[in-house]
């Protein structure tokens, strides 16, 4: 039992003896417990008053004297209000941090209500979009009019990160990712990546250009060594071996300035493929007659398509794009090995895989296939005359046609390629 209350008690019992010995002296008990009863009662509520005075003014200052049950109350509510205190300027010193750690970031911050009204923005914002002091409670829409951000911002499950040219400066680029929090507010994170895309359209002009300037004295090399090849019988002796690996590593260049040409060209188009109706099966078909010219009996190499479903993209690039998955396989895997090639629709896809039971990848690598120059195994990059730019090539084939690859891969068991590409109305 809490101190003050034992006090209380204790006063009450000996007020009630008190009373009880006045009016037994007085002669009248009923009336002295009514008018004793009636001063504590009065008592009472003066404390009551005195504490609710307190707390109309906020609780401020020390709470008001009093002893027993009020006093525990009085001091309660005192400890209550320092830790309510204590706790609001903590609050007040984290958003203070926040403020001043988010005023430090180079990327803007905005809060979004949950009618994409703006609520806050750091100073990065403001000097990225152009926001001031009024824009306050508008909607983000009217501040970015771009189609594709009111799609990307109004979307109930926000889209992945949205590439936008600056509303303030059209020479400048942004990337606009927004999360979800609380009951619905928005976080926006705005980012210049204007200098990460000129880095990336200089890379792409430079491997552009590099692959074409290679073209030409690839073309002259070429045509010397075929003529020497052509007349090796007045060559010295020696020289049919020399003149056979000169051809053969110029084939590889050519192979990888035909592939880099490709690739460029992938990444810089930005008009979306032909849309030209494709019977998937035939063109497969002809993917497995043409791997099958290169291995010869060393391969087994199946068709399997269970579709006759049209698709429609560009061949020329779906056909590189397979290929290369074909030929992977038969490089990167001894002979003897099955290569299966099938195809099959869903409700809203058309799926092609490329199968093996070969050696199979580390999973440690299936994370970078797809990266340019990337090879499992440094020591086979002569043995099998890749270029490393294959799996490049496929990934950007699908992306173009809004497609994805999913890579399975079981070291001593095979892999299998699985292309999803979406079925167009």
């Amino acid at each position: 039992m809490h101190r003050g209350l034992k006090a209380e008690i204790r006063r009450i019992a000996l007020l009630t003896l008190f009373l009880l010995l006045t009016g037994f002296l007085w002669g009248h008990i009923l009336l002295t417990l009514l008018l004793g009863g009636g001063l504590y009662m009065l008592w009472t509520f003066a404390h009551i008053t005195r504490l609710y005075d307190w707390l109309d003014q906020s609780a401020e200052g020390p709470p008001p004297e009093a002893s027993g049950v009020w006093g525990d109350m009085t001091d309660f509510l005192y400890r209550m209000q320092q830790r309510n205190e204590r706790a609001k300027q903590s609050r007040r010193q984290l958003a203070e941090r926040v403020k001043d750690i988010t005023s430090a970031l180079a990327d803007g911050i905005i809060i979004l209500t949950p009618d994409r009204e703006l609520e806050w923005w750091n100073p990065a914002a403001e000097k990225l979009l152009g926001l001031v002091k009024q824009d306050r409670g508008q909607s983000m829409t009217n501040l970015v009019r771009d189609p594709r951000f009111v799609v990307f911002i109004q979307s109930d499950a926000l889209p992945p990160p949205l590439e936008l040219n600056s509303p303030e400066d059209p020479t400048r680029t942004l990337l606009f990712t927004a999360a979800t929090f609380g009951e619905g507010n928005i976080i926006l994170v705005v980012q210049d990546i204007t200098r990460l895309r000129n880095l990336e359209q200089m890379r792409q002009d430079f491997v552009a250009n590099i692959s074409h300037e290679l073209r030409t004295p690839l073309t002259v090399l070429s045509g010397y060594i075929e003529t020497l090849q052509d007349n090796a019988d007045q060559l010295p002796k020696g020289w049919a071996k020399a003149l056979l690996q000169m051809g053969q590593q110029t084939e590889r260049l050519n192979a990888l300035a035909n592939d880099l040409v490709m690739l460029s060209q992938l990444e810089s188009n930005r008009k979306p493929p032909s849309r030209a109706p494709i019977m998937l099966d035939q063109l497969l078909q002809q993917i497995a007659e043409d791997a099958r010219m290169v291995a010869g009996d060393n391969y087994l190499i199946e068709t399997d398509c269970a579709t006759d479903t049209p698709f429609k993209g560009e061949y020329k690039e779906l056909y590189s794009a397979f290929s290369n998955l074909v030929l992977n396989a038969i490089k990167h895997n001894p002979s003897g090995v099955r290569v299966q090639i099938r195809c099959f629709h869903t409700a809203s896809d058309i799926v092609v895989e490329i199968c093996d039971n070969g050696s199979g990848i580390d999973p440690k690598h299936l994370p970078r296939l797809t990266e340019r120059f990337y090879r499992v195994d440094q020591s086979r990059a002569t043995s099998t005359g890749g270029t490393g730019l294959g799996l490049a090539i496929v990934k950007h084939v699908l992306m173009r046609h809004g497609g994805s690859m999913k890579i399975d891969s079981t070291l001593g068991k095979g892999s299998c390629f699985r292309c999803q590409l979406p079925l167009l109305t």
